[in-house]
């Protein structure tokens, strides 16, 4: 809570022993003292360490505090009081950290300062308790443990807000979508309680897990203005961009938080996943792996060295990666699942994709992550759908739905329904994915109506549906669709500069969704609708197109389009 006071001024950025891994330290086990913060504050180039006792005297409590230069080791200001009992141990704790503010330089009015501070010292003090355990197991990457401590300090004090966003961001991180909306709209209904940052964080959080990446681009764009030092800020705002396809926008804002925390894992971690969808393999690669070697347990770390290697077509390594990432935890074997599964699909070794998606997905609804389960239902439909085996993708697909009612969900499976001629179910999600606010899920929804004009024969349609949603979101799986309705139309220039672009963006193909599940499994049917148009081209070109998709899949012998394709390739 001393943290958050600190930082109600916008030049303090402050770190407790639960941000020392943003530093690109190892969690502190002993105690953080005075003399261990001024030494790690010289080596990290940080200015000021702020320490401080609370001692109790009888019923009640005397506090001192004392700001110190770190390279100087000159005293900057002592603030001191004391209260009478328990209860008084938060306002005490906010009205001498704003004296230390004050000393530091902050011009913000006395009356504010202490507005902001008595609004953020309501929670009780066994919950910001709880909320502190909360904040270092999430730093630790220990997701679950985060979630019991905020559960805990939300059970102490119902309405404190920050513990929701915190529970929120931990839910978001082990995959869990509908929990992580749930605990981020009770947060929101809390800002009341909160500090000016933390009210721009929260509504930050609230928009990019509700998917309004507009105004999550907007909310922490504000954030970064007023407070251009919050690191956390920028690393935000290039996820939010990121949504938005704005990769350009989003490594800018990587960087930036990397400049100001250069050893910050998760920063870096990012920087290289959107390096790697930009189409830069080698640099992410070299970045993903600099950065596991000095955090192995972060499991989202070898979903990206995967992405990396991918991208160069390293495949065994990609397969290295996921079979080290099955053993970092229970959430790593489940991202690892996806990513054998996807791997499977990409080579045409559909049966084993069907095998280790349905092993996957009991083990995701025995462990109650039923979030997880869909996404590995949707791709067991679409390899169901591969192995022309109608009834078992639609099977899987209601279990997608059954599952999560998650965006991507809604349009794998409404393109599944589409594709197998069940028009109806596939116009009743794009009912419901256009009744969202967001550009997305609306986006979303053309995709679903242009596949189904795509199905019925109506390939003027669908190019115009197709096109409508590219302009609302610029998606890979936009651009594919659309280059397939152009070739359905017989536009084969205008169809190979949409494939020559899905080519080019392939760094975005094997995460279509930005999260932590591959899909370069739907890749390679790029290559063979290519061939399809240089054919209509009469280009020489089409053969070498041909042979590409069957360097891909012709080993596994389980792909129906083989034979057609070794015809139409000569081969």
């Amino acid at each position: 809570m001393l943290k958050l006071a600190l930082e109600g001024t916008g030049f303090i950025t402050a770190y407790d022993r639960t941000r020392v891994r943003d530093l690109g330290l190892p969690a502190f086990t002993e105690a953080l003292d005075e003399q261990t913060a001024l030494r790690v504050a010289v080596s990290q180039g940080l200015n000021v360490v702020v320490s401080g006792s609370l001692e109790r005297k009888g019923t009640g409590y005397s506090l001192a505090m004392k700001a110190t230069q770190a390279v100087t080791g000159n005293i900057i200001a002592v603030a001191e009081d004391s209260v009478s009992s328990k209860d008084q141990v938060l306002p005490i704790v906010t009205k001498v950290a704003t004296a230390i503010r004050k000393s530091l330089g902050d011009d913000t009015s006395d009356s504010v300062k202490l507005f902001a501070m008595e609004r953020l010292s309501t929670a009780s003090l066994e919950a910001v308790h709880e909320y502190a355990k909360g904040m270092e197991a999430l730093s630790n990457n220990k997701n679950d443990e985060a979630v019991r401590r905020f559960s805990k300090s939300v059970e102490l004090d119902p309405d404190f807000g920050l513990a929701d966003a915190g529970r929120a961001i931990a839910y978001r991180n082990i995959g869990e979508e509908e929990n992580a909306e749930k605990y981020i709209k009770q947060a929101i209904s809390h800002v009341d309680r909160m500090t000016e940052r933390e009210r721009y964080r929260t509504r930050g959080i609230f928009y990019f897990v509700t998917g309004d990446y507009v105004k999550c681009v907007e909310e922490y764009s504000a954030l970064t203005a007023r407070y251009a030092s919050d690191a956390s800020a920028h690393n935000n705002l290039g996820i939010c961009y990121s949504y938005l396809r704005n990769l350009p926008k989003t490594i800018e804002q990587m960087r930036l938080a990397s400049e100001i925390l250069p050893k910050r894992l998760l920063y870096r971690f990012n920087l290289a996943a959107f390096e790697s969808l930009a189409g830069d393999f080698q640099i992410a690669g070299r970045d993903a792996r600099s950065t596991l070697q000095m955090d192995p347990s972060y499991e989202k770390g070898y979903v990206i060295l995967a992405m990396t290697q991918l991208g160069q077509n390293e495949l065994k390594e990609a397969a290295e990666s996921y079979r080290k990432l099955e053993t970092v935890s229970p959430t790593g074997a489940s991202f690892a699942a996806s990513g054998f599964a996807d791997l499977a699909l990409y080579e045409g070794r559909f049966s084993e994709a069907v095998r280790i998606l349905e092993k996957g997905a009991a083990a995701d609804l025995a462990d109650k992550h039923a979030d997880r389960a869909a996404s590995k239902f949707a791709p067991l439909a679409y390899s169901k759908l591969l192995l022309g085996q109608r009834a078992e993708a639609l099977s899987a697909a209601e279990s997608a739905l059954e599952n999560s009612k998650d965006w991507k969900i809604q349009l794998l499976i409404g393109m599944i329904f589409a594709q197998t001629g069940e028009m109806a179910k596939a116009r009743e999600l794009s009912v419901s994915l256009a009744s969202e606010l967001q550009a997305a899920p609306q986006a979303y929804a053309k995709l679903v109506d242009a596949e189904i004009a795509l199905a019925d024969g109506k390939s003027r349609d669908a190019i115009r549906i197709f096109a409508d949603a590219n302009k609302l979101l610029d998606t890979w799986i936009g651009r594919f669709g659309l280059g397939r309705a152009y070739l359905a139309d017989n536009a084969f220039a205008q169809a190979d500069s949409e494939f020559d672009r899905c080519i080019e963006r392939r760094g975005e193909a094997i995460l279509l969704f930005m999260d932590e599940v591959p899909t370069y499994g739907y890749f390679p049917a790029v290559y063979y609708y290519q061939g399809r148009v240089r054919q209509g081209l009469k280009s020489p070109g089409a053969a070498k197109s041909y042979l590409t998709y069957l360097s891909i899949r012709e080993k596994a012998g389980e792909d129906p389009l083989i034979s057609e394709v070794r015809r139409l390739a000569g081969h």
